[in-house]
């Protein structure tokens, strides 16, 4: 039995594919197996795989069923005792494989690592360490900051899971999600295990024009984004996090993804899961989407709906009961008045912000771009 088992994904990949599978190769821990899963690339790519003739390495091929299909197709062949996966244009440093074998053994109680490395461009050039993106270090059971932020974790090449871990759990990747099926899978697990951060650079994650977080467009990766979150908030044990946790959720989806779609705020503020957060929170929450949409002058019934609702909640509420007189006599003084609150707000954000560290965005190659 191998030490690791590293899944390799691969769609069209001919240009970068040879250069993952060599880093593979170069690893100082020769004990492990690869298994490239092609998922019905239509380019070179099989050509390139004949390529290699070590029997450490197995090819598998497929019609294509997603980035998700072809890692679980990957699972289904494991011999490993630890689990990896490396993506066909990223690339493992050579220490990757011993480093991760050397904390799981050290640290018997658990069962994922994740460590770091570094976003690079298309010639391998360092951009930023992923850890400098990351909201802060959590470990143990992180269930509750990473269904707030998925770069709680790294992406999949800097990650590694046991392999009885992922058979106890039955844990696979959600083929219906084409954008954040990492950061589901993960969430999963994460319900049940504890996380350790592996204090090692590891991988090398290349930023490049056809790879698909850049790929997608704004309007597709935010649907996919919003069909995860909805997964999340449907989930039976979604109502078990804490009500701060729920807020924060509620905030990112209704007021980050979904502050322009009043249809889809409706249907979720009457949901269940929203329902049962308490009526404090429901209120602040509901002010906050009717003052997106004020403060934009849009959707002027939508927001004075959402406004009638939180004061029911929380009668006593000021900023509410204020807003929903002003809107409802001069929706321009309304959008005003929001105005003034948020220069307030912001300037009173950056004065406690002083001395923190906050994470560092994403070098812009790596955005999304527009359809």
């Amino acid at each position: 039995m191998p030490k690791v088992s590293v899944i390799m994904p691969v769609y069209n990949g001919e240009r970068f594919i040879a250069e993952a599978i060599d880093s593979v190769l170069a690893q100082s821990l020769t004990d492990w197996e690869l298994i490239v899963v092609d998922d019905g690339s239509t380019d070179r790519t099989p050509e390139v795989l004949k390529r290699y003739a070590d029997p450490r390495i197995l090819t598998i091929r497929q019609q294509n069923q997603g980035e998700g299909g072809a890692r679980n197709a990957g699972l289904d062949h494991v011999c490993g005792t630890y689990v990896g996966f490396l993506d066909a244009d990223d690339l493992y440093l050579s220490n990757a494989l011993a480093d991760f074998v050397a904390g799981f053994e050290a640290h018997p109680k658990i069962e994922v690592l994740f460590s770091d490395g570094y976003f690079c461009d298309e010639e391998k050039h360092p951009l930023m360490r992923f850890g400098d993106h990351r909201p802060g270090l959590f470990t143990g059971y992180i269930l509750e900051p990473l269904v707030l932020w998925p770069s709680v974790v790294s992406v999949p090449t800097m990650m590694m899971v046991r392999q009885s871990t992922l058979e106890l759990y039955e844990a696979r990747f959600d083929p219906s999600l084409k954008y954040g099926v990492d950061w589901d899978f993960w969430t999963q697990l994460a319900r049940f295990v504890q996380f350790d951060h592996l204090n090692s650079l590891t991988a090398l994650y290349r930023v490049h024009g056809a790879n698909m977080t850049s790929a997608t467009g704004l309007r597709k990766r935010q649907t996919d984004l919003v069909a995860g979150r909805l997964k999340v908030m449907n989930a039976d044990w979604f109502p078990g996090l804490s009500p701060g946790t729920r807020r924060e959720f509620f905030y990112n989806l209704l007021i980050g993804l979904l502050r322009e779609d009043p249809e889809q705020q409706e249907v979720i503020v009457r949901a269940a899961p929203f329902q049962t957060l308490p009526a404090p929170i429901q209120a602040d929450l509901l002010r906050l989407i009717a003052g997106n949409h004020l403060s934009r002058r849009r959707n002027t019934a939508f927001a004075l709906q959402c406004l009638g609702r939180a004061v029911e909640l929380a009668p006593g509420d000021r900023r509410s009961r204020l807003l929903l007189r002003l809107a409802d006599r001069n929706p321009a003084l309304a959008a005003t008045v929001l105005s003034a609150w948020g220069l307030v707000h912001d300037a009173i954000t950056r004065i406690r912000s002083v001395g923190r560290r906050r994470p560092k965005p994403v070098p812009a190659a790596l955005l999304p771009k527009s359809e």
